[in-house]
């Protein structure tokens, strides 16, 4: 099964970069009425998240390039923004160098007790296992936010 899941963690992955390489840098910061944030905001948002669930939760070293908690973290927006974020090739090259580190870093680790449980809601994660199935349905939501974006701004595709 632990296979399984991260397999699961990697297609979740894929499907996503296979739709942002498509994303041309002159729309990726644009928000369009109805959402909260960008393209880029969505793709950085992924990457911080994962480095803080998978890594940081777990008792792990985190890979966050300065600034990238202050733009991507939950609730940030780019509206907010002071510094230049970064392009979307170097999103993509973090988010596709994430995915290695996931699969290396968890391996054969997915039954292991997390120090610190995790609420979501109602529920208390107490697994890396449990972590990573987190995330991946984390994952798909922004992924279903970036198509809607993508199909809302003109040109994108």
């Amino acid at each position: 099964m632990e296979n399984k899941v991260l397999k699961q963690f990697e297609m979740t992955r894929t499907f996503l970069l296979m739709g942002s390489e498509r994303i041309k840098e002159e729309r990726a910061d644009v928000i369009p009425a109805g959402f909260p944030n960008s393209l880029r905001w969505q793709l950085g948002h992924v990457y911080v998240s994962v480095e803080q669930l998978l890594f940081l939760q777990t008792g792990r070293e985190a890979n966050l390039p300065e600034g990238y908690s202050e733009m991507f973290s939950r609730g940030t927006s780019p509206k907010d923004w002071t510094t230049e974020p970064p392009t979307v090739d170097e999103l993509n090259a973090h988010l596709s160098a994430q995915l290695g580190r996931v699969k290396e870093t968890f391996q054969g680790q997915l039954e292991e007790e997390i120090a610190q449980p995790f609420k979501v809601g109602p529920f208390e994660l107490t697994t890396i296992g449990e972590v990573v199935l987190f995330a991946i349905y984390h994952e798909s939501e922004h992924n279903g936010c970036i198509k809607g974006l993508k199909n809302s701004i003109k040109g994108v595709n």
